[in-house]
């Protein structure tokens, strides 16, 4: 029986790197919602903004999927990663937008009173999507960089 070593532990320089890509996947989406966001995110209550709440939603992911995948091209790719990209990504930009929320007065920034809303679900289910986005790229072998 052939026995192969554990995947090394990622490192503090791996945790950083990380901090790296979420800072950058929430500048592209807070760029996105601070100059389009008022013809992006629909009223509260209008039912046609949903499907462009989820579209927002799903490039977030798609962001955060080939993020991952440039971020483990010079690393060994196992869970212990993903959870660590996912957690990290999500952690960054979730601290950034209670910076962002508490710097404007709890409403994000130029986005009407009735827009809030509809902010806060995209909020919330981009952050969920970027904690799964790296458990859903192919998974590679250990030596195949």
């Amino acid at each position: 029986m052939l026995l192969t070593a554990p995947p090394p532990l990622p490192s503090r320089r791996d945790v950083l790197v990380a901090v790296g890509y979420g800072g950058v996947i929430w500048m592209i989406a807070t760029g996105l919602l601070v100059t389009a966001g008022t013809a992006l995110v629909p009223d509260a209550g209008a039912w046609s903004g949903v499907p462009v709440i989820i579209v927002f939603s799903l490039l977030a992911l798609g962001v955060a999927m080939v993020g991952y995948l440039l971020f483990r091209k010079r690393r060994d790719d196992s869970l212990m990663l993903r959870l660590l990209f996912g957690t990290t990504i999500s952690a960054t930009g979730l601290l950034l937008d209670a910076i962002v929320y508490g710097a404007a007065a709890g409403q994000y920034p130029t986005l009407s009173g009735n827009q809030q809303g509809p902010v806060a679900f995209f909020l919330v289910l981009a952050y969920g999507l970027l904690l799964i986005a790296p458990h859903l790229c192919p998974q590679r072998a250990p030596d195949a960089r």
